[in-house]
């Protein structure tokens, strides 16, 4: 299984792939954490000052499980430079929405 993942092992793929799992995770993280608020309420949350951290770490669990996968498991290197530099991208987003 490892010989056929080894064609996805290239950085370009790890940033495409980096850049759409947070967007799942949060969809995902909306019945786990928003099930009692609708999903327009539960936006504002996202970027309420005092809960948005809760949601965006919540939506970035899909990259971590991703990084374990791809670096432990499967050892595709290039795949995994990209989606560690989208990750680092996001959180330094993520810091500096905070900040403000």
């Amino acid at each position: 299984m490892i010989e056929k993942l080894k064609k996805y092992d290239r950085a370009i793929i790890g940033v495409i792939v980096g850049s759409i799992l947070p967007i799942i995770g949060f969809f995902i993280s909306y019945p786990i954490k928003g099930w009692d608020y609708t999903f327009t309420t539960y936006l504002n949350i996202a970027f309420d000052e005092y809960n948005r951290n809760d949601v965006f770490i919540l939506a970035m669990i899909p990259n971590m499980l991703m990084f374990y996968l791809t670096n432990f498991r499967w050892n595709l290197n290039e795949f995994t430079k990209g989606l560690v530099a989208v990750t680092i991208l996001l959180v330094l987003m993520i810091c500096i929405i905070t900040i403000i």
